[in-house]
């Protein structure tokens, strides 16, 4: 009866062991997947940095508006919110169709469906 029972256990340390490398393969797929995001949302906020950069060169050469200037309107910019982060987030409004808050990075109104306006044209 012992060595029944050992081939019981060798069964269910095989199966212990095949179902630890299907979950090793799979982290390591989710990993490389996470990676290749990583690197492509870089690749995007580099390319946005250079069309920022193109953008302010061009209208400082044809105003007369200075790094200063730009600097002030980020700061008001960035105080919106009531948080001073280096980031635009949307924030809390009220739906125009049934008066409940909503955040304006909402598409519609999830009690009423109707669609949220948004306040800035950078706002998603």
């Amino acid at each position: 009866m012992f060595d029944l029972w050992d081939v019981y256990q060798q069964g269910q340390i095989e199966s212990a062991s095949a179902t630890a490398d299907l979950a090793h393969s799979a982290v390591l797929n989710a990993e490389d997947r996470a990676k290749r995001q990583i690197a492509r949302l870089e690749s995007k906020i580099d390319g946005l940095a250079l069309v920022s950069q193109a953008l302010w060169e061009l209208v400082r050469e044809r105003t007369n508006l200075t790094d200063e200037d730009i600097r002030a309107k980020m700061s008001e910019i960035d105080q919106r919110d009531g948080r001073v982060d280096g980031r635009l987030l949307g924030g809390p409004t009220a739906c125009k169709g049934c008066g409940r808050p909503v955040h304006s990075r909402q598409s519609t109104c999830m009690y009423c469906g109707s669609a949220i306006d948004r306040k800035h044209v950078f706002e998603r």
